[in-house]
């Protein structure tokens, strides 16, 4: 539901009396006022009221005004954070349409997004004001998990080893052997990410080094990470290289 409020002015004349102007036959609505961001299939989606996404996300917040021809009209967003029920605000901007990032995620946080405008009639002076209700959503919490195994032959099969996260502001890591020299690094701005069911994971290693595939064996991983929520994560694990066997299997 919109809420409009609509105030009619005087205008006062020397020697003569006060007189109201003549109201015009519309006003602004903002009632296609829309939040659009885009998924990792890079497709444009509206946010759906009380969804939940993955963290960081980026909204491009539309006004979409109609009934505008005879009007100044002016925009005022308010964005605010509700961390355990308590509302704080974060920003505000004034644009007709403006684009925010959020990063904070977790169970006890949402977010909240209201337009608020103000209008003037050009010729009769007339103003008014609306709002729209509140667009609400929040960002998952955070995840890391690592997997122990995977067999780079070539056969399609688990070729790529990979880590499943989920609302990660941050991700680094390292692959070392087993004498511990370090044999691949990266973060997410380098790895390949690749989005199934909600998930990211980080492609982190494809069983080569220097362009040769490696001997079978137990190499390992250190993974530094920051989660949507505050977590950090710092992660050790083993990864077994399996391509013997699979070698055998496909013979």
């Amino acid at each position: 539901m919109r809420r409009y409020l609509f105030v009619v002015t005087c205008v006062l004349t020397m020697g003569l009396k006060a007189t109201a102007q003549t109201p015009p036959n519309w006003y602004p609505h903002v009632d296609e006022a829309k939040a659009i961001y885009v998924n990792h299939e890079g497709e444009e989606m509206e946010v759906e009221p009380g969804g939940t996404y993955d963290a960081p996300l980026t909204i491009t917040f539309m006004a979409n005004p109609t009934d505008t021809a005879e009007y100044e009209v002016l925009y005022e967003w308010r964005i605010e954070k509700i961390k355990n029920s308590t509302p704080s605000l974060m920003a505000k901007r004034n644009e007709e349409s403006t684009t925010f990032t959020f990063t904070e995620g977790g169970t006890d946080i949402s977010y909240s997004v209201i337009l608020y405008i103000t209008y003037t009639h050009r010729e009769s002076g007339i103003t008014g004001e609306g709002e729209t209700e509140p667009i609400l959503f929040s960002l998952k919490g955070s995840s890391v998990e690592l997997y122990n195994a995977f067999s780079p032959n070539g056969d399609g099969t688990n070729d790529l080893f990979r880590v499943k996260t989920q609302s990660l502001l941050s991700f680094r890591m390292k692959i070392f052997n087993r004498w511990g020299q370090e044999i691949v690094s990266g973060d997410q701005n380098s790895l390949v990410a690749e989005h199934e069911n909600d998930y990211t994971y980080y492609v982190c290693w494809d069983g080569t080094y220097h362009g040769s595939r490696v001997e079978d064996g137990v190499y390992f991983i250190l993974v530094e990470a920051e989660g949507s929520d505050g977590i950090k994560y710092v992660r050790r694990g083993d990864i077994n290289v399996l391509t013997a066997s699979r070698r055998e299997d496909n013979k």
